[in-house]
């Protein structure tokens, strides 16, 4: 993409989850655009690997910020590292899944995913959101889930934190957009990645066609100030509407059938987080 107007939201984008999938596509494709990327991750060869990347290839800066957004500390290591930059985009996209019957899932598990999924995004949104909003100008974007658009059996608890994503994205694309702020939320379907690759499930079983990182991004980039939520992909689009004109039992009871048959480890504890 080349087209981003870095000069209606300014030098600096914040993006988690910034070192694989659509996350390091966001990043390349907003750095091409001359934008300056504060990359968060977890793995800090990761980070330094794509700071390197996006100074040979753009001659962009690249901030990187080890933090694990499933630690609540990690939130104001993230506000402390960028408390003098001036940020214009801020893009919540890192994110984890866990598949199998929920009650047989660790408690545990199930607390570091809500952490990760839903309080993290939520607490960064309310601290970037306020300062975007005193700023007069910026864009915040939510990565959700084509799963958000209904329950979804077998992995239901990482579909609910998307759908928290969904609803929050919404409401802040009518909230802000008076003080010049504007909210997306990108959900993606199946896309080529490291965590869909490591789910357990067998994706040739279920009818989605997946998407490269790349388009994925470039749909988000695009959307964003045009649009409150879009979804990538035609198909995807598709199977969103209807599970709003359709009755809510129905999609779900239709994915439960389909992700049950996917499950690669069976219905029981055999699901694992990514």
């Amino acid at each position: 993409m080349d087209t981003f107007p870095r000069e209606k939201y300014g030098p600096w984008a914040l993006i988690t989850g910034a070192t694989s999938g659509i996350g390091r596509e966001l990043a390349r494709q907003l750095a091409s655009n001359h934008i300056h990327i504060i990359a968060v991750g977890r793995r800090q060869a990761r980070l330094d690997e794509l700071a390197t990347e996006l100074k040979a290839r753009f001659g962009v800066m690249t901030l990187p910020v080890q933090a694990d957004l499933r630690d609540p500390e990690a939130i104001q290591t993230i506000i402390s590292a960028t408390r003098q930059l001036d940020i214009g985009v801020v893009i919540l996209n890192a994110g984890a899944e866990l598949t199998g019957s929920f009650v047989h899932g660790s408690e545990t598990d199930h607390l570091r995913l809500a952490q990760l999924n839903a309080i993290a995004p939520m607490q960064l949104a309310h601290h970037y959101g306020r300062l975007l909003a005193t700023r007069g100008r910026g864009g915040l974007m939510f990565v959700s889930s084509l799963f958000a658009y209904q329950g979804v059996p077998y992995v239901a608890h990482y579909a609910a934190t998307k759908a928290y994503l969904l609803s929050l994205g919404e409401a802040l694309h009518v909230e802000l957009k008076p003080y010049g702020v504007d909210v997306l939320v990108l959900s993606p379907g199946l896309t080529n990645t490291e965590m869909t690759a490591n789910m357990a499930l067998d994706f040739s079983k279920l009818p989605l066609i997946p998407q490269q990182p790349q388009q994925v991004a470039a749909v988000g980039l695009q959307a964003l100030g045009r649009k409150a939520t879009v979804v990538s992909g035609l198909l995807n689009k598709v199977m969103a509407w209807e599970n709003r004109l359709l009755p809510r039992a129905t999609p779900v009871s239709l994915l439960g059938f389909l992700i049950k048959r996917a499950l690669k480890g069976g219905a029981g504890p055999e699901g694992r987080v990514a």
